[in-house]
């Protein structure tokens, strides 16, 4: 297809874009580094669930980029400026939700599962509503990301991936918080949905 209709890659789309991608990426490296201390291996309760996000994620959105060149699976010229700016403000909502979720977490949030010795059910912020709103926020940001492309099957990889990687992250983790703090995290997620209000 033609790459004016790829905006990513279209002046000043392409500026905004990768200002919100770069400004995304630096927010997750940072809190990774600053949390890098307490991480428990990949082995264990993590499941190596850490690795299938790094891993799974990135090649998702290498295959997006790819399809979003692919002429018939575009959104169309009527409705790729609004699906670019739709998705840019999928990223940055879904990035400020984490910025929150690591605040409320503090100390308990990790890029792996790990468990704490002092470590205890939060229920503050974004936590009285969903069970996971940290997880939300990245499948919004990683939505967005598809969206934001233009193109449906960009979208498409970007919502499956993205499936097949928080499913199996929220399972690990979901156990290993099940096993460590028994009653007080059941009763936790009887009261909560796992990502969407009343929803989900």
């Amino acid at each position: 297809m033609a790459i004016d209709l790829v905006l990513p890659f279209v002046w000043p789309y392409g500026l905004a874009f990768w200002a919100v991608v770069v400004w995304s990426y630096w927010l997750e490296g940072r809190q990774h580094r600053q949390s890098a201390a307490r991480m428990a291996s990949h082995d264990g309760a993590d499941r190596y669930s850490g690795v299938v996000i790094a891993v799974g994620s990135s090649i998702m959105q290498v295959l997006a980029f790819v399809a979003a060149f692919h002429a018939p699976w575009s959104v169309g010229p009527e409705w790729v400026a609004l699906a670019f700016w739709a998705g840019l403000a999928m990223v940055v909502a879904g990035m400020l939700l984490r910025m929150h979720c690591w605040r409320v977490l503090g100390k308990f949030f990790t890029p792996t599962v790990t468990i704490a010795t002092d470590h205890k059910v939060v229920e503050d912020g974004a936590y009285r509503w969903v069970r996971h709103p940290a997880y939300t926020g990245a499948i919004l940001t990683l939505l967005g990301l598809g969206v934001a492309l233009g193109n449906w099957g960009s979208l498409a990889i970007m919502a499956t991936g993205t499936a097949i990687i928080y499913i199996y992250r929220i399972r690990a983790e979901e156990n290993a918080l099940e096993a460590a703090l028994g009653d007080a995290y059941v009763r936790f997620k009887a009261k909560r949905r796992l990502l969407v209000p009343y929803l989900f």
